[in-house]
């Protein structure tokens, strides 16, 4: 008769799916060029290490070419995306409570070249209270390595961004500019950007971003795991395809972004690597995932 009662009951109150995991990216270009954390939340879904088997939803929050720090100036009111009228990205974490919180620290701002003259918080500073609000509406923050630059000072800008996790116990951490420097060292023939686009990153150093998150976040080799054809911006100047332009229907991530984007994503654009080149990008992400990660946890 137990045994019935508890089949009954199964039946009538089944088990429901795992809610969504709500993966929110902060920062300016380098963040949302080629639809990143769309693109890595397709790659993640259901694999986020401790989540197995949750969906993911991605969102962005910010405005192109700024420092994340700016959203604590007062009165800030200048983003373009991921906020409702009158809110603050402090406000969206505490409402919205996302469940991991990828930030772009970015090595030349935390060098002090965004540095305020109004006494407003540091880069720093400010990725510190980030990490702070997060975890205190029941998330984890998580950094976005972020820096293209090839000179000691972006090397340097490195080395602060892993003090800084240290200091806020951070387990989250896609080290994209520690894993371009390494293949700038080892192979400096392959292109991570475009000839005609310095700021973000190419076709290539976009493929080795999304292996460094996915290492980051399911904490399981990205070798073999990534489509060599993916989809991407395109790059340079370049007139918009009308007719596409006009029929185009953006899913639930790209409406949210700024309207102009939608010409980069209307473009149905993708990139191929080679598989030789592919899986040397996603070997390079693995180990330097466990390198950082094991600089993240010595005493």
């Amino acid at each position: 008769m137990k045994r019935l009662l508890l089949l009954v009951s199964a039946l009538c109150f089944p088990l429901t799916a795992a809610e969504p995991l709500k993966l929110l990216f902060a920062g300016s270009s380098s963040m949302y060029w080629n639809d990143l954390p769309r693109e890595v939340a397709k790659l993640v879904d259901g694999k986020i290490a401790g989540h197995a088997g949750r969906a993911v939803i991605p969102e962005a929050v910010g405005r192109s070419g700024s420092d994340i720090r700016v959203y604590l100036e007062p009165g800030f009111n200048k983003y373009e995306y991921g906020v409702k009228p009158g809110q603050t990205f402090l406000d969206k974490i505490a409402a919205e409570k996302p469940d991991i919180v990828p930030m772009m620290v970015v090595c030349r701002f935390i060098m002090g070249d965004e540095a305020p003259n109004d006494g407003s918080a540091t880069h720093a500073e400010a990725v510190t209270k980030y990490c702070a609000a997060i975890r205190a509406a029941g998330g984890e923050p998580m950094f976005y390595e972020m820096g293209w630059g090839k000179d000691a000072r972006e090397a340097a800008g490195r080395q602060r961004i892993l003090h800084l996790a240290r200091q806020n116990n951070l387990t989250l951490f896609a080290p994209c500019s520690s894993a371009w420097a390494r293949v700038y060292a080892e192979r400096p023939d392959l292109k991570l950007q475009h000839p005609q686009d310095g700021a973000h990153p190419g076709d290539a150093g976009h493929f080795l971003n999304l292996a460094c998150f996915y290492a980051a976040l399911t904490q399981q080799s990205p070798v073999g795991k990534l489509p060599r054809t993916f989809h991407v911006w395109p790059h340079g100047k370049y007139d918009a395809d009308e007719a596409r332009l006009a029929t185009f229907k953006p899913d639930a991530y790209q409406a949210t972004m700024a309207k102009w984007m939608h010409k980069h994503m209307s473009m149905g654009q993708t990139a191929t690597l080679d598989d030789t080149t592919a899986t040397y990008l996603e070997t390079v992400a693995w180990a330097t995932w466990h390198q950082v990660g094991k600089q993240l946890t010595m005493n």
